[in-house]
Parts: C-alpha cells; structure tokens; sequence
C-alpha cells in the first residue's frame, strides 16, 4: 500500500470519527423540563422516542390529564415539536422548540390559545 493511499485512508477515518458524534446525537429518553408559566415555575418529565430525525412521545404534565408528542423533527442540534395536551375534556397545541447541546436544552413554547411564549430549560434525566 502507497503512503499517500495510506494518508488518505487515515485522513477519512479521522473525519469519520470527527463526524460520528454529532451525527449520532439523540434526544431520545427522559427529560425533565423547567418551564416558566404565568403561575409559576413548572417542572414536567417528558419522554422521547426517536427514528432517524423523527421524534414522538409523552410528556407527564402536572395540570393536565394527557399529553402527546408528535411533529417532533431533531436537526442540527434543534428539537421541534408540538404537544398535544388534553385538559377537562378540551384539546390544544403547544409549539415547542429548543437549542440541544449534550445533555442539557433550552428554548420556548409557544400557545396560540394563550397567545405567548414561555421560556423551559431541560436536562437529561437517564445519562
């Protein structure tokens, strides 16, 4: 084998190392998340599920009776999705989005029925 087929064999697994975190990044597991709300703070447990860039699951909300991820798109270090939350028999959409860096995650949610925004942290709980 030449040096230079050699070198450039090593130059692409290097890459290919250099790649394979970020690549292989996943929000999938438990979180708890820490949310501002007009009442208070609000800490929740939300579950993700992940295929690909695809992300479904739960979230386990203390006022409300069901919860549903769905929508869910991870990309470039960004979560979005929306949950679909089920209170005294009514239904609605909150729009989700978040900034991922690891273990840790920050963004805002957004209510069309409330018309606003609130601030969340969240941090992996399973790690």
């Amino acid at each position: 084998m030449s040096r230079k087929f050699k070198g450039l064999l090593l130059a692409f697994v290097a890459l290919a190392f250099i790649a394979l975190p970020a690549a292989g990044q996943s929000v999938a597991g438990k979180w708890i998340f820490t949310m501002e709300t007009p009442q208070g703070t609000m800490e929740s447990t939300f579950i993700f599920e992940q295929d690909g860039t695809e992300v479904t699951g739960t979230a386990d909300l203390v006022i409300v009776e069901e919860s549903e991820i769905t929508d869910g798109l991870f990309e470039d270090g960004v979560l979005s999705f929306l949950l679909h939350v089920g209170m005294e028999g009514q239904w609605f959409t909150v729009e989700m989005e978040a900034d991922v860096d690891g273990d840790e995650m920050s963004g805002e949610t957004y209510v069309a029925e409330m018309g606003q925004s609130m601030p969340f942290t969240a941090k992996r709980a399973d790690s």
